[in-house]
């Protein structure tokens, strides 16, 4: 520690404090940095760019109150927006930056945070995204699409326990949030936890008006817990649209498979069949085993776990 301290005293007369504050490997970062932005607007176009001058110099103290004072005369102006955001991204300092936006407060109706929101997602910046976002919570009005956008990632990404804790707010605010309960009840089936996932599906059974694809929830939670004439039932009142999904149909067949020594495919064949002309692969004869001796030993499997 005492080296290190010394080392910084030898350099703070060339480089100043800041380089002491941030590693090398992150000064190589800001410096070949190549997704700040020009600005266009000739009133924002000054502070703009020296903004990004500071930034890449180093000069972080210099250009964090740049970037404020950039932002104050130029309020509307995406670009600076989106350089700021940039910098304290690379910078790791992600609360200073959530602290600064749910001070600024803007509207639910802000063209220009829309704005930014669609430029990161068109930009790819994701994770910047992410961040803002979480900022973007804190502020009244954007709360539920904060948390739907974070919860809907976080689902995309994998990580399940972020995208729990996200729907919960949701769920605390509206109860019965359709996209909330869909995005649970996807949840409950990675964890396996089946009764759980029935009683998602029950509150999507009342409250769904957008999309009435839930009976594959009650499909699945029955057939796991052995209930297959009635996963059957669930799967026979299924839309068209839903028994044309894949991951629908294997589920229907598999229940056949356990209820029936020899099923007749008829109620799945024209399903299948619309499944095929999306790009499914899979012959019939693999995909429905007793059409095949080769088959059979599958079939076997099924109803062997299942019995």
């Amino acid at each position: 520690m005492k080296q290190r301290i010394y080392i910084c005293l030898l350099m703070f007369p060339i480089l100043g404090l800041a380089t002491c504050r941030y590693p090398i490997a992150k000064q190589d970062v800001i410096e070949s940095d190549t997704l700040f932005l020009e600005a266009n607007n000739p009133k924002a176009k000054e502070c703009n760019e020296e903004g990004i001058r500071l930034t890449k110099s180093i000069q972080l103290d210099s250009a964090a109150a740049t970037w404020e004072n950039c932002i104050l005369a130029n309020p509307n102006e995406v670009v600076v927006h989106l350089n700021r955001l940039r910098f304290y991204f690379l910078l790791d300092e992600y609360e200073i930056l959530k602290q600064k936006v749910a001070k600024e407060s803007p509207s639910r109706s802000s063209v220009t945070y829309q704005t930014i929101l669609k430029e990161l997602d068109q930009r790819l910046r994701i994770e910047e995204k992410v961040i803002l976002l979480d900022a973007l919570s804190r502020v009244k009005g954007w709360e539920l699409i904060a948390y739907e956008e974070l919860a809907n990632y976080y689902l995309q990404v994998g990580n399940f326990p972020f995208a729990e804790g996200y729907l919960n707010q949701i769920l605390e605010v509206v109860p019965f949030h359709e996209n909330a309960l869909y995005g649970m009840a996807d949840i409950q089936i990675h964890k396996g936890n089946w009764f759980s996932l029935l009683d998602y599906a029950k509150s999507l059974e009342v409250s769904a008006k957008k999309n009435k694809d839930y009976h594959y929830y009650f499909l699945k939670a029955n057939f796991e817990l052995g209930r297959y004439d009635v996963a059957l039932k669930w799967a026979e009142s299924a839309s068209a649209n839903e028994k044309t999904e894949i991951y629908f149909l294997e589920l229907w067949r598999d229940t056949l498979l356990v209820l029936k020594d020899n099923p007749k495919w008829d109620s799945l064949l024209p399903y299948y069949r619309k499944a095929k002309e999306k790009g499914y692969s899979v012959p019939e004869s693999v995909f429905f085993p007793t059409l095949s001796k080769e088959g059979k030993d599958v079939r076997k499997a099924v109803r062997s776990g299942r019995s």
